[in-house]
């Protein structure tokens, strides 16, 4: 990055381009002058001899010019933007355009050190609308969708349209800038949503009513004939108020004793889905943890203060039932859940509030690369290939937290894992 950052620079020495200073003092700046930009390029390796006018919010561009070592502030427009110390040389800046719609439109970028300013003009362009999450990406028809993103620009004269797959239109009951509650037409299909405003139209990377490598629905049987693979199905499955077919039902008390030790039962706290041979294949291309997350929908209905959600995958080795094939039903242990040095994911909200319920389903992300911790809540690094052919769902141990007594109650459905956004 330095030798590019150098080269580019010496490049810019031989370039004049429009620049209004403001000279308070002309040896000011810690590089000994008046800071003054030459010329503005993308980053981008495979564009860099390329010049820019003009860039997009949350863009990453190059400053080519002289004396910038003593800049310490950068604004555009009215958004000021965070500099990296490491990208700032006296001859360029690498910085990133703030992504926050500015207030007001000057076109302008802002150089400040401690006692001189240069101005720059350069336009700063809005994107279209970028679709980051949904506070549940399984709603029926006709209720209300809760998307979270960027660049949701609702103007009275372009007003915000939502398009699900099948081709159909939701009502926006309210927007701002981030925001979009909108009422799921009737006719939506599983897939992208597009949301187009004044200066555009963007295609959400996650699916709603998402439907790709579902591995625990509860509405499948397995070869034994039950809804589990495996010792434990929870307290059992539900469907009033669900969100497509049966759903999970974990439920009971969180004790915790004296000297702090977190119990639950098993038989109401675990979902087992095990792998059905030994040489199972694992669910997802596990080699490229990076690459991929679980999700699931989940609604806490009752308070929840102590243990983790515990996600663990596992893999043929680690344990495998089959019932069908063989006359001990395989290697149906759980011995890797009790294992202190065996990874996990821990989902534990009531952290940071004490206490915690849901307002309905919500969707949870979790990055497989979070598959690293044991029951304490310990980096232990995550498993290589060949552990994820299996799943068990376990509220129990304290994860590391300090939690209190809890009788919580969860309902959950289609767990699954699919390719980063």
């Amino acid at each position: 990055m330095n030798k590019y950052i150098f080269k580019i620079a010496l490049m810019a020495l031989s370039l004049v381009a429009f620049s209004a200073c403001s000279d308070d003092d002309d040896q000011g700046g810690a590089s000994g002058g008046t800071p003054i930009v030459r010329y503005i390029r993308p980053c981008d390796a495979t564009v860099a001899d390329s010049l820019l006018s003009s860039a997009y919010l949350g863009e990453r561009i190059a400053i080519i010019g002289e004396n910038l070592g003593g800049v310490n502030a950068i604004y555009f427009n009215d958004q000021k933007a965070k500099l990296n110390p490491n990208f700032v040389t006296g001859n360029a800046i690498i910085v990133t355009i703030p992504s926050v719609i500015p207030g007001e439109k000057q076109d302008l970028i802002k150089l400040y050190t401690g006692k001189d300013s240069c101005y720059y003009e350069f336009e700063t362009k809005v994107p279209v609308p970028n679709v980051k999450s949904m506070t549940c990406e399984y709603v029926p028809d006709g209720g209300i969708a809760y998307i979270q993103g960027l660049y949701f620009v609702n103007e009275e004269a372009s007003p915000l349209k939502v398009q699900f797959s099948g081709n159909v239109v939701g009502e926006v009951v309210s927007a701002d800038v981030n925001n979009i509650a909108v009422r799921v037409p009737e006719g939506a299909q599983n897939g992208p949503i597009r949301v187009t405003s004044v200066y555009g139209t963007g295609e959400s990377a996650l699916n709603f009513r998402d439907s790709r490598n579902i591995i625990l629905d509860f509405d499948t049987r397995y070869p034994d004939g039950d809804f589990k693979h495996g010792w434990h199905g929870g307290t059992g499955y539900g469907t009033e108020g669900g969100l497509n077919g049966q759903y999970l039902i974990m439920s009971g008390d969180v004790k915790i004793d004296a000297e702090g030790n977190v119990s639950t039962e098993d038989a109401k706290f675990c979902f087992d889905r095990w792998a059905y041979h030994e040489d199972a294949a694992d669910f997802f291309d596990a080699g490229k943890l990076e690459e991929y997350v679980l999700k699931f929908e989940v609604s806490v209905t009752q308070p929840w203060s102590a243990a983790p959600l515990q996600v663990i995958f596992s893999g043929g080795k680690d344990a495998w039932m089959n019932w069908q094939e063989t006359s001990n039903g395989g290697n149906p242990n759980e011995g890797f859940k009790w294992a202190t040095d065996y990874p996990r994911a821990l989902w534990m909200p009531w952290k940071a509030t004490g206490s915690y319920t849901t307002n309905g389903w919500i969707t949870v992300t979790i990055p497989m690369t979070d598959f690293k911790y044991n029951d304490t809540g310990a980096d232990i690094g995550a498993n290589a290939a060949g552990h994820y052919a299996g799943i068990t769902l376990f509220v129990g141990k304290s994860g590391g937290a300090t939690g209190t007594a809890c009788t919580p109650t969860f309902h959950i459905d289609n767990v699954r894992v699919v390719k980063a956004q």
